[in-house]
């Protein structure tokens, strides 16, 4: 009854959603029943996050898509290190990983974050990929209804797809101190602070938020408004100019990329989503476990976590105008914001927590791995009769 032997691959080192979910797995993953072992192109936030954790992790360079370098590489690691199944994350990986369980002979379970990721559909090189995946997974993982429905209709069939929610660990956020971040950025107490958590990167609508914070700031003097993520060095400056040119410069405040965001969060009035394409958002699922009113774009998975009006408010992609008249009408009704957090919270520990998604892809993992359902049954019996 021997372990599992796992190899989880993703294209990018992050920090971001889809390594934050890997490395949420290797880390939880029941190390009596899966040895797990990382491949990644790049050096970076990831691998060190890993390497804290004990987690092997090798590095494969590759330069262009069509380079066969990472997926020799990927099949010679599945067979030297005698891998049972291969788990990818991104449009890329998932594609070299399927190539590579081809050589081997391994299966493959895929995961899709979002709608970005099918992009490139309708070109060439998109219909490629995923015409690979699609022959070849053994199991393609969506993260939220929204994006299921995406890859249905471009021809992946039902019995392949497999719906797993994203998850979190609540406790981390539940538990932050407030009080960190006014002190930080020495604001008074009575300060209202409206943030969003992300990258900056297209579409993550930063845009919006900071067209949105001009027009709370005219109703409301009291409001600063912070933006935490990593701040790209193309996309930040005109976001600084516009900040500038709303006359902003003193109330919006870029953090960059922050470690410690269940302190930020714990810190906000109102936690905003200002995205324009997402498919199951981990930060509105922070924002929850840590008690914020959210406002939310109708973006994609974030609809499938929020119901409007009773665990959030929910707005048009693109409207700065309908983000700022959420955000006043929470930072206006302290009781409706306390309301929308309570709810929210409880919801999030109901169906979101980081043990649910794990349970769900160790699940998944045995149905993949030829032998491994009927291994699971003689460990259970034997625990059973140890017990007994």
């Amino acid at each position: 009854m021997r372990k599992l032997n796992m190899l989880h691959t993703i294209e990018t080192s992050g920090p971001g959603g889809a390594e934050n979910v890997l490395l949420s797995l290797v880390k939880g993953l029941n190390p009596g029943r899966f040895q797990s072992l990382v491949v990644l192109n790049s050096r970076g936030w990831l691998e060190e996050r890993l390497r804290e954790a004990g987690v092997e992790v090798i590095c494969v360079d590759w330069k262009h898509w069509w380079d066969l370098k990472l997926p020799c590489a990927l099949a010679g690691i599945m067979r030297e290190r005698e891998i049972d199944l291969v788990h990818s994350h991104l449009p890329d990986q998932n594609f070299y990983s399927c190539i590579a369980g081809r050589i081997a002979a391994c299966p493959v379970v895929v995961t899709y974050h979002g709608p970005v990721e099918l992009r490139d559909a309708n070109r060439l090189r998109g219909w490629l990929k995923l015409r690979t995946v699609k022959s070849t997974a053994a199991r393609v993982v969506v993260v939220c209804d929204f994006v299921r429905k995406m890859l249905s209709e471009i021809g992946f069939s039902e019995r392949q797809l497999h719906r797993i929610y994203n998850g979190i660990a609540i406790e981390r956020f539940h538990s932050a101190v407030r009080g960190t971040l006014r002190l930080e950025m020495k604001l008074p107490a009575e300060a209202l602070l409206v943030g969003m958590v992300g990258n900056v990167r297209g579409p993550k609508g930063q845009e919006h938020f900071i067209r949105a914070a001009r027009r709370i700031a005219d109703k409301e003097p009291a409001a600063h408004f912070v933006i935490s993520g990593d701040l790209h060095p193309t996309l930040t400056p005109p976001l600084r100019s516009l900040v500038n040119e709303l006359g902003l410069q003193e109330k919006v405040h870029f953090l960059g990329f922050r470690s410690d965001v269940p302190h930020v969060l714990a810190d906000l009035d109102v936690f905003v989503l200002p995205s324009t394409s997402e498919g199951f958002p981990l930060v509105v699922l922070e924002a929850m476990a840590a008690s914020r009113a959210v406002v939310a774009t109708r973006c994609g998975g974030a609809e499938e976590t929020i119901v409007d009006g009773e665990t959030g408010l929910l707005v048009p992609v693109g409207d700065d105008k309908a983000i700022a008249h959420s955000v006043l009408k929470l930072l206006r009704d302290p009781q409706l914001r306390a309301q929308l957090a309570g709810k929210g919270h409880r919801e999030c520990v109901r169906n979101y927590s980081v043990r649910t998604m794990i349970e769900g892809y160790e699940s998944l993992y045995t149905e993949c791995v030829p032998g491994a359902a009927a291994t699971e049954e003689m460990r259970a019996a034997a625990y059973a009769g140890e017990r007994t």
